[in-house]
């Protein structure tokens, strides 16, 4: 079976606690089909050799809550391993947000996160009031 992409030589920590071992990780589709000494082929090959493989990381405390709306992808938390983010647990956030209070919402977060207000009126389309509605428009 050729695999879709294979990952030879990494550093394996899988974050279990398991001590880390030198192993290839192949993939079919969107599941890791195996992992070992693995010499069948694949489509693509990434050569690891001195680096760590690693599952992506869950970052529990973000301040992304109005950032998402215009960086839908969170690009720069990806760039770092981060695949999963919690947000709104400061209190401060976007959502669920009534119209007469977007202004204040947007100068809130100029002033305790320090994101231009410029920025945050461009960037953020208000089309949502509940935090339902703000869960479907991030999507």
């Amino acid at each position: 079976m050729a695999y879709d992409l294979l990952i030879k030589n990494g550093t394996v920590v899988d974050g279990t606690g398991a001590a880390r071992v030198r192993a290839d990780i192949a993939i079919a589709g969107d599941r890791i089909a195996e992992i070992g000494k693995i010499d069948e082929g694949a489509n693509r090959v990434i050569d690891a050799s001195d680096l760590i493989v690693a599952p992506g990381f869950i970052d529990p405390h973000t301040h992304y809550d109005a950032q998402i709306c215009w960086d839908p992808l969170i690009s720069c938390t990806s760039w770092h391993g981060i695949t999963s983010v919690v947000m709104g647990n400061c209190g401060v956030g976007v959502a669920p947000c009534k119209p007469e209070s977007r202004e204040i919402a947007a100068w809130d977060l100029t002033n305790v996160e320090a994101i231009p207000y410029e920025s945050l009126s461009k960037g953020i389309t208000w089309d949502w009031e509940t935090f339902p509605q703000f869960l479907e428009a991030a999507q």
